[in-house]
């Protein structure tokens, strides 16, 4: 936390305001959020509009671009990880599980100032919460992309923001609804499920939730894509409180 606030605090991702350690505690001061986390909001409102969905998808995009600039994988993004303050600004949050991407410098290990190509990190132990977990984090079985399973995650974030259901428990092949998506069906499942949404989001959806995670959009395709870049985001949207009567309660993450 001290780190990614080298330079000053981002307004989209939680940094350590000071930090004091004696014999027994470690002590971080940090800002405070006063309206809960983006989970409570979508059960709240069942599912967003797709206006009120881009607004807090670009400022989670902003938390993730600050990240990446930083060299630093969160590996568990999701609603509950995403803070709200003043009902009008997101936070991610939770860096417990974050690691410092490693980058080729000149044939040795460095950090993203080395200007090199960003390395895959070795097999861990799989981490995070069962919905938003990545294929190839599940399988564990070579290395991975710090980038890439952020961005799966961020994924089924708007997946859930606009769905109001995530799309499956664990990604992974003999769950039918994973079979569908990664096969290329995702917007006739949610026309199956009747909660269809708009095309350009299906496309965004489809093209972040590829098992290949060479295939997956990478953040700046994200930002560029239509429906991200699309109609302006309703200020007003973010004080929807909605009632929605179209969701399940019982599922959390």
């Amino acid at each position: 936390m001290q780190f990614v606030s080298r330079g000053g605090a981002h307004p989209h991702v939680m940094g350590a305001l000071d930090v004091l350690q004696d014999e027994e505690y470690l002590l971080l001061f940090m800002p405070y959020c006063t309206s809960g986390d983006l989970f409570g909001f979508v059960q709240q409102a069942g599912r967003f509009p797709e206006n009120m969905a881009r607004y807090w998808f670009t400022q989670i995009l902003d938390g993730l671009t600050h990240l990446q600039r930083m060299g630093v994988c969160h590996r568990d993004m999701s609603l509950e990880n995403i803070l709200v303050d003043e009902y009008t600004r997101s936070i991610v949050i939770d860096l417990g599980m974050c690691l410092r991407v490693p980058y080729d410098n000149g044939g040795e290990i460095g950090d993203v100032t080395s200007g090199g190509l960003r390395r895959l990190i070795r097999p861990l132990i799989p981490c995070g919460k069962p919905n938003y977990i990545s294929p190839e984090i599940l399988s564990s079985d070579g290395p991975f992309d710090g980038f890439a399973i952020d961005l799966w995650a961020t994924g089924v974030i708007l997946f859930i923001m606009l769905v109001g259901l995530p799309p499956w428990e664990f990604a992974r092949p003999e769950d039918p609804r994973y079979k569908m998506v990664i096969k290329g069906k995702l917007a006739r499942m949610l026309d199956s499920w009747k909660r269809p949404i708009s095309a350009q989001a299906a496309d965004l959806l489809q093209k972040m939730l590829m098992e290949d995670p060479r295939q997956r959009l990478s953040l700046t395709e994200v930002k560029d894509h239509p429906w991200v870049v699309g109609e302006a985001p309703d200020t007003e949207a973010m004080h929807y409180q909605g009632g929605g009567n179209d969701t399940d309660q019982g599922w959390r993450s």
